[in-house]
């Protein structure tokens, strides 16, 4: 008798689901999150205007409130706008578009795991680069391999994570340019990088970029993403979309927080200030290596099996994030997320004394 678990696909039986063992912790710089929530006053007024909302009919069919707010933010047309819930789903809806058995995904190793995920889940080939020695984006063999094995999708994290890695606008551009299939720029970590890879789609129809409001913008409860592309190519990736896949009160949420953007520039100031004073105190730590980052985190190094620092660490209640399974290079790696001053001062501590 056929097992009734064969009609599941092959590639999808075939891996592991994404997953995050749930910890208790007192200090959380394990997700990448921002550490501050929205102000009370925010909150309260937010909350007075969805009690006007009719929450039993649907949201707008295109949320074109919260579009037209990023239209007038980015200063680009509405049609070159698609809503997810979350930045993740636009990847899954992307990637239900392009991939397939037969058709191939490059990625640069190691990268948020989601992606290889979803080309496998896909049957799609998976072409897989390593980064440079230095942990720099290999511009060079990216597009050595492009003309090669004519992708038809490259996905780039830039920042990377868990690297932390710049990828600069030039640098893109040239990917960008030797690719016939199509190449996404997935900037999750866009506003603490000082870089802005819209202005590039004027000249370059194939490349699509992704942002979140998980991030910077301090709304990872919500699950609000974006995707910015050639009208053409929204309306037939917008064909993978269900219905209705972004709440009103997260619509009216991310609108607000738009209007608040100098909220929100503060706070990435903040963080970045953060990055570089845990950096430097880190690298100080004569057994710790800290790699530049252009994001919200930190990946390090040490003489410990990533591992075992892991452990060591959360014993005292700091979770931070454990990458040293993510590749063959990451064997004594971990990911530190920036937190508030007095979380990154904890962590400094406990890494000071593990770490003399």
């Amino acid at each position: 008798m056929t097992d009734f678990l064969d009609s599941i696909k092959k590639s999808v039986r075939a891996i592991e689901a994404y997953h995050l063992k749930e910890r208790q912790y007192r200090i959380k710089l394990n997700q990448n999150e921002n550490p501050h929530d929205l102000p009370a006053w925010l909150k309260r007024e937010i909350l007075e205007e969805a009690a006007t909302l009719n929450w039993n009919r649907y949201p707008h069919f295109d949320n074109d409130r919260l579009k037209s707010a990023l239209a007038h933010y980015l200063d680009v047309a509405k049609e070159r706008i698609l809503l997810g819930n979350g930045s993740n789903e636009l990847l899954q809806i992307l990637t239900h578009a392009v991939l397939s058995e037969g058709r191939r995904l490059l990625i640069v190793q190691p990268t948020f795991t989601v992606y290889q995920q979803l080309a496998r889940v896909a049957g799609a080939e998976l072409i897989e680069l390593d980064f440079a020695k230095d942990w720099s984006f290999p511009v060079d063999d990216i597009v050595d391999r492009i003309k090669k094995t004519h992708p038809h999708l490259t996905i780039l994290c830039a920042p990377n994570s868990p690297t932390g890695a710049d990828l600069p606008e030039e640098a893109l551009e040239e990917i960008v340019s030797a690719a016939c299939g199509l190449v996404l720029a997935d900037e999750a970590y866009h506003e603490f990088s000082g870089r802005d890879y819209i202005p590039l789609q004027k000249n370059h129809r194939n490349l699509i970029v992704t942002r979140t409001f998980s991030k910077a913008m301090g709304l990872a409860g919500l699950r609000i993403g974006y995707m910015l592309a050639d009208p053409g190519l929204i309306v037939q990736i917008n064909k993978g979309k269900l219905p209705y896949n972004l709440n009103i009160f997260s619509e009216l949420v991310a609108c607000k927080l738009i209007a608040h953007q100098d909220l929100v520039n503060s706070c990435a100031r903040e963080i970045i200030g953060e990055r570089q004073r845990v950096s430097r105190a880190l690298a100080a730590l004569e057994q710790v290596r800290v790699f530049p980052s252009a994001s919200n985190f930190l990946m390090i190094e040490t003489p410990l099996p990533g591992k075992v620092l892991f452990e060591d660490v959360y014993s005292t209640g700091i979770l931070i994030r454990d990458i040293s399974g993510y590749h063959p290079r990451l064997t004594n790696a971990l990911r530190i997320s920036i937190g508030t001053t007095s979380e990154n001062d904890a962590l400094l501590d406990v890494m000071g004394s593990r770490l003399k």
